[in-house]
């Protein structure tokens, strides 16, 4: 720390050095200035090989999809793959090199069930997985909103998703 109380670039190297999970960092895509200066997604130009094309963004938004975990790809093109060759029975059929279990049992799956009421802190049998936030809030809206005539607003936040408040 400096002698002004305020903490260092060193000060942070050091305490990113002793975190137990800094190893996970290399299981994300990190996009790099670079990238992030594209105009296609599709541009091949390969970028100079500079300080900034390949120095890793800092990403620090919340309240989106985070970082791609490098596996993304391939657990997409497995569901991609197994849809185009096994079609509705997808949903059925456990396939030997599945990375996961048949698709209606994601849902079901007391495994999955056990690791989401860890992460919201509920029992198994507590948890309900279903669709997307914005659909989840559609069928809420839908199955409980009953407006008055003293009582009929909605409060949300400023910065919600297009599709949480349209509808």
């Amino acid at each position: 720390m400096a002698s002004d109380g305020k903490l260092t670039l060193q000060d942070a190297e050091r305490q990113d050095a002793l975190d137990p999970l800094r190893h996970l960092r290399d299981q994300f895509r990190i996009p790099t200035r670079a990238d992030l200066k594209k105009k296609s997604i599709s541009d091949s130009k390969s970028w100079e090989q500079t300080k900034e094309s390949a120095e890793p963004c800092t990403y620090l938004c919340g309240n989106s999809l985070g970082l791609q975990p490098k596996r993304t790809s391939q657990y997409v093109s497995r569901y991609l793959e197994t849809w185009a060759t096994q079609g509705v029975f997808g949903h059925f059929k456990r396939m030997e090199d599945a990375l996961t279990p048949p698709w209606l049992d994601l849902v079901n799956d007391a495994a999955t069930k056990k690791q989401m009421g860890n992460i919201v802190g509920a029992l198994p049998e507590e948890v309900a997985i279903m669709q997307t936030l914005t659909a989840n809030i559609h069928l809420l809206m839908a199955s409980f909103y009953r407006p008055t005539k003293d009582r009929y607003k909605i409060i949300i936040e400023g910065k919600a998703f297009p599709s949480d408040h349209v509808g």
